[in-house]
């Protein structure tokens, strides 16, 4: 096993999930007890049930109203807050994925179903992240959550990837990345190449297609790096961007998790966040990179010898060339362009 694993397999590919050994139990039932609680005192509007639920320094993102907390005295003013705002709003969850990246740890992706009252511009359906952890004596407990603000309707399910084709850059003190992609042949897909090079690990290339995977009904792409590693997994368009979910393996056989989001800065410039990130289900740090499109290459023009084979000077654009001599003309000369 590597010490650590290229940076950029580390941004495109995700965790697998782990196979279960016999001795290993099924986490399903438990998760759903912990769903089936959450939302039994959600609707009862009781407080300490809820924050039973939680670790003591879980941490909760409403990307929707624009709120954070990170600890049990924070969450607990977000849902006293919302409680009295809302007194008769209800809610039910539609879990969609459940991913186990480690025998204690699991991502849980899904929609929360509002009723009552809703007082965001997302309707009544939210999607939602969520990271939960095993305690040996309380069970299954949030050590994270995300409620995720969605992007209208696409028709064209490739519309919304068209501001990344072109050619990117990143250059940090540990890593250098170049970016291409482009449009393929037929339309359906964008195609294209990462290289990524750091002082440890030298440079490494990886081949990626995005496109329309009209089974899920939604955008997928698939990685592949030169050493043999491999990884794929659904896009989700957000506000401003996109939130890529990647499942994928390691050339050594390391199963890896990362759930990136990418956020357009104007035309110019992509903030790209990596979280939750897992290797071979062991934790590695959060990640934030800032990708710059490359500007177009500079054009030259080649001005060839005169006539006595020496190199003609070019005149500036902007300055003004001297007024030729008047010349004779002849009837063949008289439509000739002047000089």
């Amino acid at each position: 096993m590597r010490n650590g694993f290229p940076p950029l397999l580390a941004l495109l590919c995700g965790a697998s999930l782990l196979t279960l050994s016999a001795q290993d139990q099924d986490p399903a039932p438990e998760l759903a007890g912990v769903a089936e609680r959450f939302v039994a005192a959600y609707n009862e509007k009781n407080l300490g049930n809820i924050l039973a639920l939680y670790t003591g320094d879980a941490e909760m993102i409403d990307e929707i109203d624009g709120l954070s907390a990170s600890g049990i005295d924070a969450i607990r003013g977000i849902f006293e807050s919302s409680f009295s705002k809302y007194p008769d709003r209800r809610i039910a969850l539609e879990v969609i994925d459940v991913r186990q990246v480690a025998t204690n740890v699991v991502i849980e992706e899904g929609i929360t179903r509002f009723s009552g009252e809703v007082p965001n511009e997302e309707g009544d359906a939210i999607a939602y992240s969520a990271v939960l952890v095993k305690d040996p004596e309380k069970g299954w407990l949030i050590a994270s959550s995300r409620e995720i603000a969605a992007k209208s309707a696409i028709v064209d399910p490739l519309e919304g990837l068209y501001p990344l084709e072109g050619d990117w850059i990143l250059q940090g003190e540990q890593m250098q990345m170049e970016l291409s992609l482009g449009l393929s042949n037929s339309g359906r897909f964008l195609v294209g190449r990462a290289v990524t090079s750091t002082p440890d690990a030298g440079a490494m290339e990886t081949e990626l297609r995005i496109g329309y995977d009209p089974s899920m009904d939604q955008v997928r792409w698939w990685t592949f790096d030169e050493l043999g590693g491999f990884g794929q997994g659904p896009w989700q368009a957000i506000e401003n961007g996109w939130l890529v979910r990647s499942s994928g393996v390691t050339a050594d056989g390391e199963v890896t998790a990362a759930i990136q989001r990418l956020t357009f800065e104007e035309n110019d410039t992509i903030l790209w966040d990596s979280t939750n990130r897992f290797l071979n289900g062991v934790a590695q740090p959060d990640l934030e990179l800032r990708l710059v499109r490359r500007p177009p290459a500079p054009s030259f023009s080649f001005i060839g010898p005169d006539e006595s084979g020496e190199p003609e000077a070019s005149t500036p654009a902007s300055a003004e060339a001297p007024a030729a001599a008047p010349e004779a003309t002849s009837p063949s000369s008289t439509n000739a362009p002047k000089p």
